[in-house]
């Protein structure tokens, strides 16, 4: 299931790229690699599961959370968490907490 969905968001960010070349101005899409971005700053807290360890389990964080709010909370840290504002580009936050909200 986890891995269809994040199949599912790979293949939308994937096709968000896509369209007719008439507006130029528009800089090329980032591609931003969701499960490298988790093992090098959530795995060690969440788990390879995302089942929880040091952190909480996150499995259905978008159940609880929408991705505005977990970009927040990733932003801000709280709870234990550190904050990971300055660790992560922008691309990358939004990849990350739209792919956690997708979760459910």
């Amino acid at each position: 299931m986890k891995l269809k969905l994040f199949g599912i968001v790979i293949l939308a960010l994937g096709l968000s790229a896509c369209g007719n070349k008439q507006n130029e101005t528009q800089p090329a899409a980032v591609k931003v690699d969701v499960p490298k971005i988790y093992q090098n700053f959530c795995i060690s807290c969440h788990g390879n599961q995302l089942q929880g360890g040091q952190g909480p389990n996150i499995q259905k964080v978008g159940e609880r959370l929408d991705e505005a709010e977990i970009i927040k909370r990733i932003q801000k840290g709280g709870g234990g968490m550190p904050p990971f504002q300055v660790a992560l580009k922008e691309e990358e936050l939004k990849a990350l907490a739209s792919w956690l909200a997708g979760l459910k």
